[in-house]
């Protein structure tokens, strides 16, 4: 549901890959994390050769189109797979001007706009490969306190 809100509020179409936002889809232990750029305090993707990022007001990452040359560079050094990329521009989260429709349509509230904190992504930093890849990679990590939660309740009859 994030995906589509997201994708209809920026491009009035259904499609996850005009989506801000991904959900990384982990089968084998059950879970699904949803990703958007966490604003986070090492901002690899603003190594633009073009300086066509900067932060704005909220800590979102902010494009300035006319300066992109689509080379793709923000999206792979993004040690999370955060960014998307679309007809030669990337796909930053901009928090919706300060009202995410992802978060506005999640029926479980998972998902929060927290712009107060700002997370480092060092033990990411190294991350390679497909953004799918490292967006599951960060998944699996972000999500074992959640599973182990779980598992403890689980085996105590909660």
């Amino acid at each position: 549901m994030c995906e589509v809100a997201c994708s209809i509020s920026h491009f009035g179409a259904v499609s996850p890959a005009l989506s801000r936002i991904r959900v990384a889809k982990l089968e084998e232990i059950g879970i699904d994390v949803a990703i958007a750029c966490v604003g986070c305090v090492e901002k690899p993707c603003l190594e633009c050769s073009e300086d066509a990022l900067t932060v704005g007001s909220s800590g979102q990452i902010v494009l300035d189109g006319s300066l992109c040359i689509g080379c793709e560079e923000c999206a792979i050094r993004c040690p999370i797979g955060a960014v998307g990329y679309y007809r030669d521009e990337p796909l930053f989260c901009d928090l919706c001007d300060g009202a995410p429709s992802c978060v506005e349509v999640c029926p479980t509230d998972a998902l929060v706009n927290d712009t107060a904190s700002t997370p480092s992504l060092a033990p990411y930093m190294s991350s390679e490969g497909p953004a799918a890849q490292r967006r599951a990679h960060y998944a699996r990590i972000v999500s074992q306190e959640v599973r182990d939660r779980w598992l403890a309740g689980w085996r105590l009859g909660e």
